[in-house]
This record gives C-alpha cells, sequence and structure tokens, in this order.
C-alpha cells in the first residue's frame, strides 16, 4: 500500500509592485535583490509602473527576468515616452482634449517590457489595476490581452490620454489603488513583499507652481492608503517592505538616472534582506 505523504502548505508569496512614474527603475533593483536572496513570488500585482514591471517580470520570474527588466530600463529612452517640457504651461491643461501628449512611446516600452501577449501566457499569475473614468471604481485585469490594461493602469490623468477597454474609459490604476496590498491578500497572499519607490522619509517641498500643487495633491492621495494598509496588516501575514530611495531632485520626465536608481535600490534592498536574515546566494 502506498503512503501519501501530507506537506505542511507553504504560504504564498506575493510581490505588489506601486506605481511611481520615472522611479519604476527602484523596483528593478529591489526585484534583482529579492532573486538573489532566492526569495521569488507565487502572484504579481501591480499598478501603473508596477504593472509594466510585474507583468515583464510574469513572463520570465527569474533572475534572467529581472536583467531583462534591467537592460530595458537602462535602455529607457525618456524623450520617447515623455516629450520633454509637454508638462509645463497650463495652457495645455485648458486646451481641448484628454491628455497633452499621446501614449505611443508608453504603448512602445510596453511591448518591449512584455515577452507575451496575454495573461493567460504569462509564467506567473499576474494582475493590474486601472481606474474607471466613467463609475471611479477600480478594475482588476487578469485575463486576455495584456497590453491595453497595463497601458490603461499607467495612464496618468491629464499626461496620457484615457485607454478603452470593453468600450469603457480607463486611467492611472494609483486614482484608487496605488500600492494594492489588499489585493494581494484577497487573492491568498500570506507572505507580501512590498516595492513602494515613494518608500523614503523626506519633507514635500512647498510648491511654486499650480502645476505643483495639483500633482502634489494627487501623490499625498495616492500614498494615504498605504499608510493605512502597512499601519496595521493582519496578524497571520508577513508583510515587509522594501526600502524605498530618496532620488533628489528629479524632474517626472527625467529618465537618465535609471541606471542609478536600480543600483542604489538593489544596494539597499539586500542590505536590508541581509539584516532580516535573508542572504544573498554565495554570501
Amino acid at each position: 500500500m502506498s503512503v501519501r505523504l501530507l506537506r505542511r502548505p507553504t504560504p504564498v508569496t506575493a510581490f505588489v509592485l506601486g506605481g511611481g512614474g520615472n522611479l519604476g527603475a527602484v523596483q528593478v533593483g529591489m526585484l534583482r535583490a529579492l532573486f538573489e536572496c532566492a526569495v521569488a513570488p507565487d502572484l504579481l500585482v501591480g499598478c501603473s509602473v508596477g504593472a509594466l514591471n510585474a507583468a515583464g517580470l510574469a513572463g520570465d520570474p527569474s533572475l534572467g527576468g529581472v536583467e531583462h527588466m534591467w537592460d530595458v530600463w537602462a535602455h529607457l529612452d525618456g524623450d520617447e515616452l515623455w516629450p520633454a517640457g509637454r508638462i509645463s504651461g497650463l495652457w495645455q491643461l485648458g486646451r481641448k482634449g484628454h491628455a497633452i501628449q499621446p501614449n505611443t512611446g508608453l504603448r512602445d516600452l510596453i511591448e518591449r517590457a512584455i515577452p507575451y501577449r496575454t495573461f493567460e501566457e504569462s509564467r506567473l499569475p499576474v494582475q493590474v489595476v486601472a481606474t474607471s473614468l466613467t463609475y471611479g471604481r477600480a478594475r482588476w485585469f487578469s485575463s486576455g490581452s495584456i497590453a491595453e490594461p497595463v497601458l490603461a493602469s499607467a495612464a496618468l490623468p491629464a499626461v496620457f490620454p484615457p485607454v478603452i477597454i470593453d468600450g469603457e474609459p480607463y486611467i492611472d490604476g494609483g486614482v484608487v489603488d496605488n500600492v494594492p496590498i489588499s489585493r494581494a491578500l484577497a487573492l491568498g497572499a500570506r507572505r507580501i513583499f512590498v516595492l513602494h519607490v515613494g518608500n523614503f522619509a523626506r519633507p514635500r517641498q512647498l510648491p511654486r507652481r499650480p502645476i505643483d500643487v495639483l500633482l502634489q495633491s494627487f501623490s499625498i492621495a495616492r500614498n494615504h492608503r498605504f499608510l493605512a494598509e502597512t499601519d496595521d496588516p493582519p496578524p497571520e501575514v508577513e508583510l515587509v517592505v522594501l526600502p524605498g530611495v530618496d532620488p533628489g531632485r528629479i524632474k517626472r520626465n527625467d529618465f537618465s538616472r535609471s541606471r542609478d536608481l536600480m543600483d542604489r535600490a538593489y544596494v539597499a534592498a539586500t542590505e536590508f534582506l541581509g539584516g532580516r536574515g535573508v542572504a544573498a546566494a554565495g554570501r
């Protein structure tokens, strides 16, 4: 008679990748540190630029996949993605249309970063969030074509146009759930690593222009839910928030420092994980 050995189920590990625009490079450095320390996800959830990085990693959830994302960010042409000067000038926000620039460069980036076409082709479960411009609710995408949901998730309001999916316009998922920890919990995760690029302490600069007030207010609103969810996590859940990297003064359309941000994030995350007793392989 055969004997079936019963094993205790291991906790489901999720990586949560939040939004943050050009600071998304920080997440790639964090991912390299995690994989070198043999910390791998069972599922990925992402928002905005985190949706791009999560979907890219889901195609090859290994150190090799991280290196692919590293290469994408290291060679990112910021002028193609976000033309310099396009966000300056309040007159552009008042002109007719849904955005001050097209999303052509963002779409090209998605095609380079994600090596598959549908969610079903990914090697790990991945979900991304966008915000319905009609109903003001979050919509999670986990099946069908992946390019449009990621494009919608990263559609920064007023900068990039809404993305129409199933006849409904969607904008940046960060409007309602910038660091989607609650989604990972709902999917059964009990060990959650949070890659939040805004996780650093620095007083916010006093805005000098109305547009600065608008964008800074949007940033504060996006971060509010993250603070609430990390202050009181469920007792049965291991919640690990990786340290962010203070980029200093950097314009929102400046992608020239991606290599530096990845390097610094890698070092910070490696030291942090080592302090928690998670050492990189070979150390």
